[in-house]
Order: C-alpha cells, then sequence, then structure tokens
C-alpha cells in the first residue's frame, strides 16, 4: 500500500524529503516507523544521522561507498584508512602522521582535519593519498554526531539490510513502473506543482485501489462453513486510501473553487 506522497518541483533532491515520508506514513497509518528501505541516493550523512537520532533503522544503501569504490579504483586511500583517536580529537593517516582539526564547515555540518601541507608534500605515501597538486594537504572530513552516522551505516550494511533492498527492487520499483506504464506517472512537464501533486494522489488512490481489489477481497471460511470479512490488512489498506482521497478533494476544491465575482467600483 502507497502511504505516503510527496510531490517536488524538479530541483529539490529527493533524500531531502525522507523524514517528510515518515512523518506522513505514521500520520496515515498511525503507526511509528522502525526501519526504513530507500536506495543509495537516501544513503546520506544527514538521512543516517536523522533516522538514528529518532531510533529508526537504516537499511538503506550506503552513499559513502560509491566514494570508497571510487577511491579504490583511483588507487588512494579511502577515509576509512585514517584511524580517529577520541580522546585527543585527531586522525593518524596510513604513514603515521596526525591530522588535527583544521576547518568548520558550518553549512555542511562538519569538521575538516588536515596535517601541516609541508608534512604532506614530503610525504612518500602522497600519491597513494591525494592526487591534488600544488601546496594542499590531505583532508578528512568528521560530521556532527559521527558516532551515530556510523552505527546507522553499520545497520546498513547487515544481511537484513542487504535482504530488505532486494525484496524492494521488485517491490518498489514495480509499483513505480506500473504508475508510469498504466497511469502516466512521468507525464508532468506544465502542468505546474499543485496540478501534478493532485496527478500523483490520483495515482497512489488507484494503485491502492487495485491492490485492495486484488489482496484484500479475499475472504476465509469459519468454523461451520461461515464466511468471514476482508482481513484487517485489507481494512486498514482502505482507511489508508480514503484518507489519500480525502487529501485530494481537499486540494482540488481548494484549487478549482471559482473566484468570487468582482464588486463593481461606482
Amino acid at each position: 500500500m502507497i502511504t505516503a506522497v510527496e510531490t517536488t518541483a524538479g530541483d529539490v533532491e529527493e533524500n531531502a524529503k525522507l523524514l517528510t515520508l515518515v512523518d506522513q506514513h505514521q500520520k496515515n497509518t498511525c503507526r511509528p516507523v522502525d526501519t526504513v528501505v530507500a536506495d543509495t541516493q537516501y544513503g546520506t550523512v544527514e538521512n543516517f544521522r536523522a533516522c538514528h537520532q529518532r531510533g529508526i533503522a537504516s537499511h538503506r544503501a550506503d552513499f559513502s561507498l560509491t566514494q570508497i569504490h571510487k577511491h579504490q579504483k583511483q588507487g588512494i586511500f579511502g577515509s576509512e584508512q585514517f584511524a580517529y583517536d577520541p580522546a585527543t580529537d585527531t586522525y593518524r593517516c596510513p604513514a603515521g602522521q596526525t591530522l588535527t582539526r583544521r576547518n568548520h564547515k558550518k553549512q555542511r555540518q562538519a569538521y575538516e582535519y588536515a596535517c601541516a601541507t609541508a608534512t604532506c608534500q614530503a610525504c612518500t605515501m602522497r600519491p597513494q593519498c591525494t592526487h591534488a597538486k600544488g601546496a594542499v594537504a590531505r583532508t578528512i572530513k568528521r560530521h556532527y554526531d559521527q558516532e551515530a552516522i556510523d552505527a546507522a551505516r553499520e545497520q546498513s550494511h547487515s544481511r537484513a539490510a542487504q535482504r530488505d533492498r532486494r525484496r524492494r527492487k521488485w517491490r518498489m520499483e514495480g509499483s513505480f513502473g506500473d504508475a508510469a506504464t498504466h497511469h502516466g506517472f512521468k507525464r508532468a512537464r506544465w502542468r505546474r506543482l499543485w496540478r501534478q501533486q493532485i496527478q500523483d494522489w490520483l495515482i497512489a488512490t488507484v494503485q491502492n485501489l487495485r491492490t485492495l481489489v486484488r489482496y484484500g477481497a479475499a475472504r476465509r471460511r469459519g468454523a461451520g462453513g461461515q464466511v468471514l470479512g476482508p482481513t484487517a490488512a485489507a481494512a486498514e489498506g482502505l482507511v489508508i486510501t480514503l484518507g489519500l482521497v480525502a487529501v485530494l478533494w481537499a486540494e482540488s476544491e481548494a484549487r478549482l473553487r471559482p473566484l468570487p465575482a468582482p464588486v463593481p467600483i461606482r
């Protein structure tokens, strides 16, 4: 069942809407979220930190692994090869040099660590550490609440997380494909955001109704051959779908309400 819908402009990063969708899901289902499963695009530092702070397990793919693989292909040390010492708030590089805190990246909520530029330039292992030219030292970035981020990343690397992501591929991507193939999900140009939002609510409503027809109408026979009604899950799905319809109706009514007649000026 589709429990949350968010429509944004094309210049909005979808990974920035993760917690908005989580909150919408909890509001529509009246159930807390205990695990979030998503693809690599959602595996950002901000999402790992926020989910860990809210007690939500992170089964998203880790975006930082793309950087690790990139460094491996380039033949340079990844940030995971720099050891952090919490007692001195320093890093130690593979060559044994100490990196101290240098810059505060307030907007990115992180600190940069580096050793002296002359020390880095004179290091025999520099070609394996950075490809930067000129008087530039290798830097390591450490975010606010890095321990929470690391713990969430560990969750994302677990077997359970990998299993959930494999399951997501055929379940969620199949839903996206169905919406694009049968319900015009990709037709969004020149409609303005509020019209596209109404269309997305309609698509979600139709897909939920189809799911209810397919799975929710199953009946069971109880003792004495008595026919029982739809399952509790189907009833819950119907409530969620009706909630989407209510939001759709309210938005459509607000947008399509005729303007008041102009008052003549005498």
